[in-house]
């Protein structure tokens, strides 16, 4: 299952240096210390100025107090249920990956980047899959195919969920007609993000062109902190398209399969939080739900903040209360933090518990090894 030496296009458009093993540079340290005070500084905002001024805090632990036990239940299952799906998306693009050891650097991975800021997360989970002989190769490739299919599903997810909540006849809470200016955003956001994927998969000057405009945008952030010049992502690009390409021709089915399917479990498990908090489910039927946590899930793209802590609590607050107005503010509120508490907290648990787990399993493998061959 080791792959063969890798070629330079792989390790440089794929992963980040410091995912492959090397140390971090100034200027990434500056991005972790920027990263982890603006964590800090977004936490403190969200509880200490939000939340309060949104609604008080008794009301939302009311709100969360209320909530059934069964449908405590339902939702550890569904949270577990994402988990799973997510590690699947890796065992399916690597020959040889069992999912359960997946499950296992997926977690771990999932666990450090909801602390540490930076590519940390990455770093992880290669070193992890590494340990059990996944080459460096493929380990980018997949990577790369399963960022770049989430990102534009996310980006194409409120257009194809204003479809849905179009064909359901459009139900809303009085007063909700803002839903309409989302959904027409929405679904111009999802058609251009559609068009510009499909003209970079079939034009190979087309992605030359996007590393360039990258690479001029990037290269001026550069000089303020005295880094070199970029002048190779245009060919990265190119590289990185045909990984994809290949990839998707491969397995495009099963890893779109596995995309989708945490994409809509975290929709419907945002969904049953609010509504397990008081929101109403004629006011927030399940199509207007999914649409708004689509368009809330953009904000979640471009991780500022290890594990996007404080910028999603913001965004979705924002975006359900936009739609609900101000008496369904509590149960938003709660909503979101018990939603959070699923996603952000419980892959922390969780992953604890893998990295636990990899280490008596490597213990044992490397035990087993010796005995094996006692030379």
């Amino acid at each position: 299952m080791t792959d063969p030496a890798t070629p330079d296009h792989v390790t440089g458009a794929g992963l980040p240096a410091e995912a492959t093993g090397e140390r971090p540079g100034p200027f990434s340290v500056f991005l972790k210390v920027l990263s982890a005070a603006l964590s800090g500084g977004l936490v403190v905002l969200l509880f200490a100025a939000i939340i309060p001024k949104v609604t008080e805090f008794e009301s939302v632990g009311e709100s969360i107090k209320s909530i059934a036990p069964a449908t405590v239940v339902l939702m550890l299952i569904m949270a577990l249920a994402i988990r799973v799906v997510l590690a699947a998306s890796y065992s399916v693009l690597t020959p040889g990956l069992s999912l359960w050891r997946s499950l296992i650097a997926r977690e771990a991975s999932s666990a450090v980047s909801n602390i540490i800021p930076g590519p940390s997360g990455t770093a992880a989970q290669y070193t992890i899959l590494r340990s059990w002989g996944v080459g460096l190769e493929r380990f980018a490739r997949a990577t790369v195919a399963v960022s770049v299919s989430t990102d534009v599903l996310i980006m194409a997810g409120p257009g194809l969920f204003f479809i849905g909540w179009t064909l359901a006849g459009q139900p809303a809470a009085e007063g909700g007609e803002h839903a309409w200016g989302f959904g027409l955003a929405a679904i111009l956001l999802s058609a251009v993000s559609i068009l510009v994927v499909v003209a970079i998969a079939s034009s190979v000057k087309l992605a030359a062109r996007l590393g360039r405009w990258a690479q001029a945008c990037v290269n001026p952030l550069r000089r303020l902190f005295n880094k070199p010049k970029l002048t190779t992502w245009p060919d990265q690009m190119v590289a990185m398209r045909a990984d994809l390409v290949e990839e998707l021709r491969r397995d495009g089915i099963r890893l779109l399969a596995c995309v989708v399917g945490g994409y809509l479990l975290n929709g419907v498990l945002l969904v049953m939080c609010l509504w397990a908090c008081g929101a109403s489910r004629d006011e927030l039927p399940l199509s207007l739900g999914l649409m708004l946590y689509g368009v809330g899930r953009i904000a979640t793209i471009v991780q500022i903040t290890p594990g996007g802590v404080g910028v999603t609590e913001i965004a979705y607050t924002a975006v359900y209360t936009w739609v609900l107005g101000d008496a369904a503010q509590a149960a938003i509120v709660a909503g979101v933090l018990v939603y959070r508490m699923w996603t952000y907290l419980l892959p922390i648990i969780t992953g604890a518990f893998a990295y636990v787990i990899w280490r008596v399993m490597r213990h044992r493998e490397r035990r087993a090894a010796e005995a094996a061959d006692p030379v």
